[in-house]
């Protein structure tokens, strides 16, 4: 059998599973995402060897198919999220803030005295690990916009914002190795890539997301056919915010996720403001979120299956598994806990938001931005090795644990 034989056969596997997921495999024991990691596995080194991808040598490629499903599923997020204060100030933004703080500060202090690595490489490692992934947590996340229940609510505005807000962190780390530039006694990193990156790409998400709204809602109530089509709106608005952002050396990621809040907050305005609401926004926003699913359940697959190929090939599973671990029974859950220890959360809750702090797609893309940004070899691949080994076993756990453990929260909540 030749090569594009058999990639014409996985590929048509891979999607028609993806497309039954939905219905009769939904009660298979095992989780989809790891069947598509499984798969990555047995097409890599460790069987057929149609997939051969090197961390290094193939970084840039593999940063970029993370980024683009990052910002599909942050528009996701933020389009779903009711945009209250209220509630953001709650769960959403000390999670995303302090929570991610303490769980960066838990992994440096882990690695750097038990693992042996240095300061620089321990806080990025913490930084890389510390975000919550919007890609593969889709199944623990506000299912439309009127949903606030705590847990979901939570978990949906945390993954969405820290993906951005691990950024900084990120930067400290590289800048501690000496692949960036902190400053003298570390004025840049504090001034641009701390405070003026994180405000700037909210800023500039915001005003984004809210122009395009008013523009195509404006033209499809002043037009007899369809004045835009949602497919190429939904890319024009990540490409533009997230353009935007970075060209005034702000952070996309977080650009994205206030353009989708920012949208749905145009759409709730709307409605309240309309004498004889025709619900313009309110369609927009509900084929805007159909077409982002179906972008992102693409690209989960794809890159869940390359996750796979890596752990295959980078994974130090049998030497670092105990990291992983600490971070999902220990780290997470202590800087949850502190976090929410004075709001209104219920201490099950609390403990279902620590378990769902799913590692993923997020942790790639960072991973191998840091790499492309000129970390050495011997750092990559120690990381690369620890990062791989977390996402495997996130995936393992939390993938399969999903189902049963929503439906028993259902339950207690009825």
């Amino acid at each position: 059998m030749n090569a594009t034989t058999a990639w014409s056969l996985i590929v048509g596997v891979v999607f028609l599973l993806g497309a039954l997921a939905v219905g009769p495999l939904r009660r298979w024991p095992i989780s989809m995402p790891v069947i598509y990691l499984a798969i990555g596995a047995v097409i890599g080194p460790w069987w057929l060897g149609l997939l051969e991808l090197d961390l290094s040598r193939d970084a840039k490629i593999i940063e970029v198919l993370a980024e683009v499903a990052v910002l599909v599923s942050l528009l996701t997020a933020g389009l779903k999220l009711k945009p209250s204060w209220s509630y953001l100030l709650r769960t959403p933004i000390p999670l995303a803030s302090i929570g991610m703080v303490l769980t960066i500060a838990g992994i440096a202090v882990l690695t750097y005295f038990a693992a042996g690595l240095s300061m620089g490489a321990a806080i990025l490692l913490g930084a890389i690990l510390a975000p919550t992934d919007p890609v593969l947590a889709s199944e623990v996340q506000v299912e439309h916009e009127e949903d606030r229940d705590k847990l979901r609510y939570s978990l949906t505005g945390e993954a969405g914002l820290n993906d951005g807000a691990a950024f900084p962190f990120v930067m400290l780390g590289l800048g501690i190795l000496g692949v960036h530039q902190l400053g003298e006694f570390g004025w840049r990193w504090l001034a641009i890539d701390l405070l003026w990156a994180t405000i700037a790409g909210v800023g500039c998400g915001w005003i984004t997301g809210f122009t395009i709204s008013r523009m195509a809602v404006w033209m499809k109530r002043h037009s007899v056919k369809p004045a835009a089509s949602e497919e190429l709106l939904t890319l024009g608005l990540i490409g533009i915010s997230y353009g935007a952002a970075l060209a005034i050396s702000a952070y996309g990621f977080l650009a994205v996720f206030a353009a989708g809040v920012a949208m749905r907050r145009f759409a709730d305005d709307e409605d309240k403001d309309q004498r004889v609401p025709d619900d313009q926004a309110d369609q927009m926003m509900l084929k805007v979120i159909g077409v982002n699913k179906v972008f992102g359940e693409i690209l989960e697959v794809a890159l869940v299956v390359l996750i796979g190929c890596l752990v295959a090939s980078t994974s130090t599973l049998a030497s670092d598994w105990w990291i992983a671990l600490t971070l999902i029974v220990l780290i997470r859950p202590t800087a949850v806990f502190v976090t929410l220890a004075n709001t209104d959360v219920s201490r099950f809750q609390k403990g279902l938001i620590a378990f769902f702090g799913i590692r993923g797609i997020g942790s790639l893309y960072y991973l191998t931005y840091a790499i492309e940004k000129g970390l050495d070899e011997q750092t990559s691949m120690r990381l690369g090795g620890i990062v791989l080994t977390t996402i495997a076993l996130s995936l393992l756990i939390h993938s399969n644990a999903a189902s049963p453990v929503l439906a028993y929260y259902n339950s207690w909540k009825n």
